[in-house]
């Protein structure tokens, strides 16, 4: 097997400990998965059966990569470890078991587009698409779906806190998907969500099946139990009850993904299920600087429910977090997109570097800026912004104000007002070609649904009024009630749309700030990366897509009260602040934590307040750099500045070779 010394202490008692419960709690960058694939490996060469292993972890890729790395420590033998997600188990067992639960072995499994057709077909055949308010789409049912059996909640529960305006429908929507189960019943269909259902129940309601499994499974081991949503922690618990040989490793500092399902009490409840638990703490940390571990063990420190933990690590030291205030959200993606140039100066890759954010649309503003500055990036969790269909949307209705002859963009705002569809969409355009963009011609068409809009939209085309900031807001106001009527979560999409408003205040004309949106939109940088370049881009992601990732440089951004932790994160300010620590525990050498002291909302200006995460650091000086960045000159946009600079440059240069 491979030499004991690469491995430490609590690693190799880890490895070591082969019967009985043990519940590894791994630190963040404490090794965990070299923990698993030696213990696996372990218990190979003592002379356990592969087949007799179950390795149950959350990605196939992972499983993949510990099974093959295993291999690569002992031999072949550990190919043969029943390795896989959750799903991937299930439905294994199904196969062989569905009869027991009145299910065809021959069943076949929907993914996300089967069970949207099928709701489709259900809704088309039905009365759904008949009432007088809007039923909720495909989409948002299968979400609600979903998050009934994963997180627990009830239909009602859901409705009031995610999707209030379709709670008059809740009879409804109750029926369709009694529809929906009826409807694979009867076709031999299972869904993501019920191959651990059907697993979970014939392990609890079919003991001789139980006991067969128990018998071939000897050995259970889970990777991320933190993750685990409570029907996978309760088939798990079931295939060891009667030989307690159950390993699994998690770190309740890392358990984030409550939305999805996953219930931080799994591994708080795991040595209460099986009492002769042995723990064992990782906490040596191999990722990080002792400065970036010095904050992140103050903010484990506030955890209210949590197995105390201390990381340490035997790093060489670097830079202290530094925690960064600037004037606005406009200055703080510069700030950030100056920083990144500078790292990338000092020969830190693109790649090595990561901005990450509590939300997609935190990073709005400086998706912009990058842009601009033409620092191509990838974005992980979340829709790139520019990209997304309502700034789509609000981008056209800009377009239409500057060129009347923009046919693509008219089409597009068109078909979002009631009573225009395509054939009378495409009977507007021709009138306005006709007329040459005469937008008077519009009110011929104005009649039932579309009349109110029309007069609106032709009342706004023919104001005067140059003011960027105003036309930006009255568009905004013209939009609202089409996106409340075409998305299911208008609020949240509406919100975004305040990253164009804030923008906007360093442009003075409405042509100028459409030609930055329109010539350094977000993709094209990447699209100009040449072959070798093609993995030279800055990641842009939300905390929850980062996790497991390190990377040489972090940014925290907007770490600010409301953003993070998140406003809709009141009600679980653990989850919030575990998430926070996830955030933190990233960075291997350089940590910065920004926040904007003003932010703008709605045409109005707001002042923050910095995360309670960090104002409960007791002693937040020995910790954090704290800094505040000056205002840049007023009045002139990120890319005028720039074309600025590489001008007097150009202008030294020229001096020198030619004189003045």
């Amino acid at each position: 097997m491979g030499n004991p010394e690469i491995l430490n202490e609590k690693q190799q008692e880890a490895i070591e400990t082969l019967h009985g419960p043990v519940l590894v709690i791994a630190g963040a960058g404490t090794g965990k998965t070299k923990t698993l694939v030696h213990r696996l490996s372990k218990l190979v060469e003592t002379g356990v059966p592969a087949e007799n292993i179950l390795l149950l972890t959350f990605t196939r890729k992972a499983s993949r990569e510990m099974l093959s790395r295993a291999v690569s420590l002992l031999d072949k033998r550990c190919s043969r470890v029943h390795g896989g997600t959750f799903h991937s188990f299930s439905s294994h067992v199904l196969r062989k078991y569905a009869p027991v639960l009145g299910l065809s072995s021959q069943f076949s499994v929907l993914d996300e587009s089967d069970t949207s057709d099928i709701f489709q077909l259900l809704r088309t055949e039905g009365e759904y698409s008949k009432q007088k308010s809007r039923f909720p789409s495909n989409d948002t049912l299968i979400s609600l779906h979903s998050a009934i059996i994963n997180r627990a909640k009830t239909l009602e529960e859901l409705l009031k806190t995610e999707y209030p305006k379709f709670l008059e429908q809740e009879s409804l929507i109750q029926k369709i998907f009694s529809e929906y189960a009826n409807y694979k019943r009867e076709r031999s269909l299972v869904d993501y969500d019920d191959l651990l259902v059907h697993t979970r129940d014939l392990l609890n309601k079919h003991e001789s099946v139980r006991k067969k499994l128990a018998e071939q499974y000897q050995y259970i081991m889970v990777d991320e139990y933190q993750d685990t949503n409570q029907i996978q922690a309760h088939i798990a618990c079931l295939l060891a009850m009667d030989h307690e040989n159950i390993f699994v490793v998690g770190d309740d500092a890392q358990s984030v993904y409550s939305f999805r399902g996953a219930d931080v009490n799994g591994i708080f409840n795991f040595p209460k299920i099986f009492p002769k638990t042995k723990p064992i703490y990782l906490e040596r940390n191999y990722r990080s600087t002792p400065s970036i571990l010095n904050l992140a063990n103050s903010v484990l420190a506030n955890f209210r429910d949590k197995y105390e933990k201390y990381l340490y690590t035997k790093n060489e030291d670097y830079l202290k977090p530094e925690l960064l205030g600037y004037a606005d959200e406009l200055e703080e993606a510069e700030g950030i997109a100056d920083m990144i140039l500078e790292r990338r100066e000092d020969g830190i890759p693109l790649k090595e570097i990561a901005v990450l954010f509590r939300s997609g649309w935190n990073s709005n503003q400086l998706e912009l800026v990058l842009s601009q500055r033409n620092i191509p990036f990838l974005k992980f969790g979340g829709r790139k912004f520019v990209d997304s269909a309502h700034a789509k949307d609000y981008l056209s209705l800009l377009k239409i104000r500057e060129n009347r002859s923009d046919s693509l963009s008219w089409l597009r705002i068109l078909l979002l007002i009631p009573g225009i569809g395509s054939t009378k969409g495409k009977a507007i355009l021709t009138e306005l070609e006709k007329t040459s963009g005469n937008i008077e011609s519009l009110l011929r068409f104005s009649s039932g649904p579309s009349s109110s809009y029309l007069k609106e939209l032709v009342s706004l085309l023919e104001d005067q009024d140059q003011n960027l900031q105003k036309i930006l807001t009255n568009f905004i106001h013209f939009y609202s009630p089409l996106l409340e009527k075409k998305y299911d979560d208008p609020k949240r999409r509406l919100e975004d749309l305040n990253s164009f408003l804030t923008l906007s205040q360093r442009y003075d004309t409405l042509h100028e700030f459409l030609v930055d949106m329109s010539l350094e939109g977000p993709t094209k940088s990447l699209d100009k990366l040449s072959p070798e370049e093609e993995d030279e881009r800055l990641v842009l992601s939300t905390v929850h897509s980062s996790k497991g990732l390190e990377f040489d440089t972090v940014v925290l951004l907007n770490v600010s009260e409301g953003s993070f932790p998140s406003g809709k994160g009141e009600k679980n300010l653990e989850e919030e602040r575990r998430l926070f620590y996830v955030g933190i525990t990233r960075a291997k050498k350089k940590l910065l934590l920004t926040y904007p002291q003003v932010s703008f909302q709605n045409n109005s200006q707001y002042f923050n307040r910095v995360s309670r995460f960090i104002e409960e650091i007791s002693e937040p000086d020995k910790v954090l750099k704290k800094g505040f960045v000056a205002k840049q000159t007023e009045n002139s946009s990120p890319s005028s500045q720039i074309k600025s600079d590489q001008e007097t440059d150009a202008r030294k240069r020229i001096r020198e070779f030619f004189g003045s």
